[in-house]
Parts: structure tokens; sequence; C-alpha cells
């Protein structure tokens, strides 16, 4: 089944996000790595992951040590192969060139990364309820798997 996969080098935002999956009704498994580089290597099924599945989303963040999340989506998005995997900025940036930068890069969505707590558990809602619910993903083919 394909996952969502989430991109965070913040141990404990990713245990919680992890920890709100499993009480939400996400149709799909999570699957987390730590940085761009594994993202990529994800992605292209090399290094650690060459029986990874295509993921439905990527839960990116933005403001990550090495390969930032924006270089990572500017790669995903150049690749046709990937360019159709919708792709959700989550950063706890508010700045207008971050926001608008992802939006030029291609990001699908922008959300604000509230801290741990009543907050996060809301837009990791909004995100379910919105992607999981409302949206229609890309089938599986469509994204070049």
């Amino acid at each position: 089944m394909s996952p969502l996969l989430l991109v965070e080098d913040s141990d404990p935002d990713a245990e919680a996000l992890l920890r709100i999956a499993r009480r939400l009704p996400l149709p799909v498994p999570v699957v987390r790595v730590c940085d761009g580089e594994s993202a990529l290597d994800y992605l292209y099924q090399r290094g650690s992951y060459p029986d990874a599945e295509r993921p439905v989303l990527v839960l990116l963040d933005m403001h990550m040590p090495g390969m930032s999340g924006r270089d990572v989506l500017t790669r995903l998005k150049a690749d046709p192969n990937l360019r159709p995997i919708p792709v959700i900025i989550f950063s706890s940036s508010v700045a207008a060139e971050d926001v608008d930068g992802a939006y030029a890069d291609g990001a699908n969505s922008y959300l604000f990364k509230p801290e741990i707590g009543p907050q996060l558990q809301a837009t990791a809602e909004a995100l379910h309820a919105f992607w999981f619910k409302a949206a229609r993903l890309p089938a599986p083919e469509a994204q070049g798997a």
C-alpha cells in the first residue's frame, strides 16, 4: 500500500505526528525519513530503500540540515515521474519568501507547523480531512509506479 512519506528532521515533531497519525483513520501507512537525501533515496528507490513504495503524498519539512526541503521539492517537481506526487510543505516558517518560494517550486500546499499539542492535532486533522477525504489523489499508475 502506498504510504504518506514524512520528511522531518526533528525527532520530537516526527514522533508527535506519528502518534497523531496512529489515532486518525488514515487509509495509508506513514513512512518517515530524517533528511532530504534520504527522501530522494526513498523516492528513487536507492540506497536503503530499494523496495520503497511510491508515496501517495509527501509531507515535507522546509528547513532541514544538509539538503533543504526546498531542494527536495525542486528535484521532485523537476522529475516527470515524481511530479504528480502531491507535496505539502509543513514548516514553522511563515516567512513570505519561504511560502511564496515553495509554491513557485511546485508545492501543492503549505501548512504552518504549530508547536506540539492541540494545535498540531487540529492541523493534522485538517490535513487528513482535506487530503484523504475531500481531495482525490492521483492513482499510483499516474505517478509513474
